[in-house]
């Protein structure tokens, strides 16, 4: 699975050592060391890019790297080995895993690689980073990680097929019901869901009151009871309610398993699909013949907060090779590096000056010219118990039908007034 959770859960590099030899005559250098165990495949756009990145710094620096791929499961046991001192220098990190490792100490604050130089360009880190990218890649530590992919969420599309959706966009969440009543009226389903993954069905309840209400609307009903009883929690239930009660979504979709959905979307057979900025790469092999991919953002109003999260890498605060791993760093942000994860890997490039794929073009402008950002998931994800026992469980009971919008929020208050109860 390529979700935000599942590449979230990346990791790099168990560090050798790279202390002096009390042997070794006076003054020699001990070679540096790092090493780099990634969950991403190797035969992966990314592995191969990560290879490649690896294989250079090592020449140019004579660093000593050990490079493995371990598969989606090979570092599930990351935080524990990091805690314990055994775990990697280096270690893929994202937006929405960023605040569980840092609340832990295992995130080596970053803000001096702003500074440093990237090698051969005469800029600095903090020169070719937006500063929405920033903001993503940080908590209030300060700057986590060192991102080399833009993430976001949004509404996709076949331009080709529907011209119309590309011409003229739905600006008002009304404008987008008269379109999915008018594609169910012509006999097409409006919106492919695989609705065995949570995560993504929580993208209708998310989108709809993070990008209406701004950063902290979601995170904080993990927090304050109080925040269930915002009419702005409630209209955005309503809003997946409608969704969930108007047969918008393909016939039982919550028993469709992935990647059914989006790979029949894929096809033609479906209108829509919110998803993130992977979309198109993962369903590249199912495309139709002659599709454009293209997306819009949920048109919700308010404040029109667009989603900007990252993938990079983030330095492990107790490894043993902490100022290699920062001149990996911004050895990695050169820009015929992040060039490579735009081209091959179809993901919006970390760097302004690096242009995303075709199909990611308006995602792109719209996180540059954003008024409003927000995280991933809002952070909400990082607090697990919650996210996965509480929430996402809760959610795909209204999505589905099962409750309405006004038990939602009543649920969802008790539900967070016990849990809060529980865990003090």
């Amino acid at each position: 699975m390529t979700a935000v959770l599942a590449v979230g859960a990346l990791a790099l590099g168990i560090s050798a050592c790279g202390k002096k030899n009390s042997e070794m005559p006076a003054g020699e250098k001990v070679q540096e060391s790092l090493a780099y165990r990634s969950s991403w495949g190797a035969d992966e756009p990314q592995g191969k890019i990560i290879k490649t990145l690896f294989d250079d710094f090592a020449k140019e620096t004579g660093t000593k790297v050990d490079l493995k791929f371990v598969g989606r499961k090979g570092n599930e046991t990351l935080a524990t080995e990091m805690a314990s001192g055994r775990g990697p220098d280096l270690f893929d990190a994202a937006t929405d895993n960023l605040a569980g490792f840092t609340a832990q100490n295992l995130v080596e604050p970053l803000d001096d690689v702003l500074q440093a130089q990237v090698p051969g360009e005469g800029k600095t880190v903090q020169d070719v980073l937006p500063e929405a990218v920033r903001q993503a890649s940080s908590t209030d530590k300060g700057l986590g990680l060192i991102p080399h992919t833009v993430i976001s969420t949004a509404v996709w599309f076949d331009a080709a097929k529907h011209p119309d959706l590309a011409a003229s966009p739905p600006q008002t969440w009304e404008d987008f019901i008269a379109y999915l009543d008018k594609a169910k009226k012509e006999g097409r389903v409006p919106i492919g869901q695989d609705g065995t993954i949570n995560f993504y069905n929580v993208y209708w309840f998310y989108s709809a009151l993070v990008r209406a209400n701004g950063a902290g609307s979601l995170l904080a009903l993990s927090t304050d009871t109080a925040t269930w009883d915002k009419p702005e929690v409630l209209e955005a239930a309503k809003k997946v309610e409608q969704l969930a009660k108007s047969g918008y979504f393909q016939k039982d979709f919550m028993a469709t398993k992935f990647p059914a959905a989006q790979d029949a979307w894929a096809q033609g057979e479906y209108d829509l699909n919110i998803n993130g900025t992977w979309l198109a790469a993962e369903t590249k092999p199912k495309l139709a013949a002659g599709a454009k991919v293209a997306a819009f953002q949920l048109p919700v109003g308010g404040k029109n907060s667009v989603e900007a999260g990252a993938l990079g890498w983030a330095v492990n605060a107790k490894g043993k090779n902490v100022a290699t791993a920062k001149k990996f760093l911004a050895f990695a942000l050169q820009k015929k590096y992040v060039e490579r994860f735009s081209k091959e890997a179809l993901n919006i490039p970390s760097r302004a000056d690096v242009p995303a794929p075709e199909h990611l073009v308006a995602v792109q402008k719209a996180v540059a010219e954003a008024t409003a950002t927000h995280r991933t998931y809002d952070d909400l994800a990082a607090d697990k118990p919650y996210w996965n026992d509480l929430f996402l469980p809760l959610h795909d009971q209204l999505i589905s039908g099962k409750i309405d919008a006004a038990a939602f929020v009543e649920q969802g208050k008790k539900k967070t007034t016990d849990h809060l109860a529980n865990k003090n």
